[in-house]
């Protein structure tokens, strides 16, 4: 029951996000600085979190860090590509961009060092994902020539 519930919020906290988010660069027509300030906000709640002391603070060394750099720069790469679908069409776009996270994040670990190398059934249950968002997207009508495209 817990989980069911931890779903449902975790759902309608993404349609919010994505409702919210498409206003938002709708209105001010800078999807860049919108997907840049998601980033900020995100970065100072986290000193705010290890600065109170509510979360641990992470103890990185110059190493740490800079082998999360990669990994930090396609993350961001991932979330701005997130947010400027948005703009280019429906919020189903989106979620096809969305869906397509995951084998964004399969090619990275194959592609940047360290190697990370998945099991076969990994990357093929990325195929009913990506494909299922697809389906679903080009039945709800919106956008279609879009969505076929992505």
């Amino acid at each position: 029951l817990k989980l069911v519930g931890l779903v449902a919020a975790w759902y309608a906290g993404n349609t919010l996000y994505n409702v919210y988010n498409k206003k938002a660069t709708n209105m001010i027509h800078a999807h860049w600085f919108v997907a840049c300030a998601q980033l900020v906000v995100g970065m100072i709640w986290s000193m705010v979190m290890w600065g109170s002391g509510m979360r641990k603070a992470p103890s990185l060394s110059a190493s740490d860090i800079a082998a999360c750099v990669p990994i930090g720069f396609f993350a961001c790469v991932a979330h701005a590509g997130s947010v400027l679908a948005m703009g280019v069409g429906a919020v189903s776009f989106a979620q096809i961009v969305k869906a397509c996270e995951p084998v964004f994040a399969a090619a990275i670990g194959l592609l940047v060092p360290p190697i990370d190398v998945k099991p076969i059934l990994a990357y093929v249950m990325l195929i009913p994902i990506v494909g299922g968002v697809g389906l679903a997207c080009i039945k709800e009508g919106k956008g279609v020539d879009i969505n076929v495209t992505a």
